[in-house]
C-alpha cells in the first residue's frame, strides 16, 4: 500500500509491468452494480504490450471499493486502486489519479460503462503508433438503457461532425466522442491539466480535454463499436433538472472560451453559438428559467436564426402558469428515470 497525504494507493508494483505502455483510467463512485463488468472488459483485452488498470474510487457509500479491492487482490499484476477517506468529487478524483498513470497512453472507461471489444486497446495503439501526430483516438459505441441496447450509434445516428483528422471545428459543432472509447497520449493530457480549459466548475472534463487535444494534432477514428455507454440514473449526464441545465450552459462557456482563444471563421462561430443557444433554450424551458429562455431567444433573433415568436410566447406562458411545464417535466423525468435510465 502506497500512502499519499489525501489518498492511498493499494497496489503491488513488484509484480506489475515496470513500464506499462497503456494505462486504463477508471473513475468509480457508486458503481457497485456495474464495476465488475467494467473491470472484466479491461481484463479481457488481448494486447501484445503491457497495460495497467488504475481504478480511482471516490469513497462510495456502497460496495464499489470492496469490488475494486477484490479484483486488485485477484489481479495484482494488472490493477492499482486509488481511494481516500472522503468523497472529493469527479474533478479532484481525476486530478489525483490521472497523474499517477504510468503509461505513455491513457484509455478511459468509467465504472458504469464497459468495453465489449477484446482488441480495443490493440487496435487503437496500432493506429496511434502508426501516426505519431495523432493525439487521441476514439471509436463507435453502443448505448444501453433500461429497455434496450442501441448498436453502432455513429452508424445509426450519423453526423457530419464526427471527430477525425483535423477535428477542432467538428468538436466545436458537436460532441461525438464517447469517453469510454477514447485513448489519449498522456503528454497531451499532462499539458492540458495546467491550462485554463481544465475548469473544475464545469460538470465534465472530457469535452474540454478533447478540444484542447485536437489543437495539438490529428484525431483518429476506428469504425468499430468497442464500448457500451450506460444511461445510468444520477450519473453526471443524468442527474435531474439542475444538472440538465448546467450541462448546456457549461458547454457554452467552454466552447466560447475556446473560440476566443482559438478563433474560427465568423460564420462558423455564429452557427456554433446558435446550436448552443438552442440547447440552453430547451433546457431552460424545463427548468422554468424565463431569463435564460428570453436571452437565448433574443440572441437567436438578433443574429438571423429566426424562431417562432408565437411559439416562444406560448412556452413563456406555460412557464408562468407552471402546471403545464411541471407536468411535461414530470413526464420527462418519469421516462428518463423509470423507463430509460438504468437504476444506479
Amino acid at each position: 500500500m502506497n500512502e499519499q497525504s489525501d489518498y492511498r494507493e493499494i497496489s503491488d508494483l513488484t509484480v506489475m509491468a515496470v513500464q506499462p505502455l497503456v494505462s486504463v483510467h477508471m473513475l468509480a463512485y457508486r458503481h457497485e452494480r456495474f464495476l465488475a463488468e467494467a473491470i472484466e472488459g479491461v481484463i479481457a483485452q488481448i494486447c501484445d504490450f503491457p497495460i495497467e488498470l488504475l481504478i480511482a474510487e471516490d469513497c462510495s457509500p456502497d460496495g464499489t471499493l470492496a469490488i475494486a479491492l477484490d479484483y486488485q487482490r485477484r489481479y495484482p499484476h494488472l490493477i492499482r486502486v486509488i481511494t481516500g477517506d472522503k468523497n472529493v468529487g469527479m474533478h479532484a478524483n481525476s486530478a489525483r489519479s490521472v497523474p499517477a498513470a504510468r503509461g505513455k497512453y491513457i484509455a478511459f472507461c468509467e465504472g458504469d460503462d464497459c468495453w465489449h471489444h477484446p482488441r480495443k486497446l490493440q487496435m487503437q495503439l496500432t493506429l496511434m503508433t502508426a501516426n505519431p501526430d495523432m493525439v487521441f483516438c476514439h471509436t463507435d459505441f453502443d448505448r444501453r438503457t433500461r429497455i434496450k441496447t442501441s448498436r453502432r450509434m455513429h452508424r445509426t445516428h450519423p453526423t457530419q461532425w464526427l471527430a477525425k483528422g483535423n477535428a477542432y471545428l467538428s468538436l466545436l459543432y458537436e460532441w461525438s466522442v464517447m469517453t469510454a472509447t477514447a485513448m489519449y497520449r498522456k503528454d497531451i493530457l499532462d499539458a492540458y491539466s495546467t491550462t485554463e480549459f481544465n475548469n473544475a466548475s464545469w460538470p465534465f472534463g472530457d469535452r474540454n480535454a478533447s478540444l484542447y487535444a485536437s489543437l495539438k494534432g490529428s484525431v483518429g477514428y476506428i469504425d468499430e463499436s468497442t464500448a457500451t455507454y450506460r444511461k445510468v440514473r444520477n450519473s453526471a449526464m443524468n442527474s435531474g433538472v439542475a444538472s440538465y441545465l448546467r450541462m448546456p450552459t457549461a458547454a457554452a462557456e467552454c466552447i466560447d472560451l475556446f473560440m476566443k482563444r482559438y478563433p474560427v471563421d465568423e460564420a462558423d462561430r455564429r452557427k456554433i453559438t446558435a446550436r448552443l443557444k438552442v440547447n440552453i433554450y430547451r433546457s431552460a424551458f424545463f427548468a422554468e428559467r424565463l431569463d435564460l429562455m428570453q436571452s437565448a431567444f433574443d440572441w437567436l433573433s438578433a443574429n438571423g436564426f429566426h424562431r417562432s415568436r408565437l411559439g416562444h410566447r406560448l412556452r413563456c406562458t406555460a412557464v408562468k402558469l407552471k402546471f403545464p411545464v411541471r407536468l411535461l417535466r414530470a413526464t420527462k423525468n418519469f421516462v428518463d428515470l423509470y423507463v430509460s435510465s438504468i437504476p444506479s
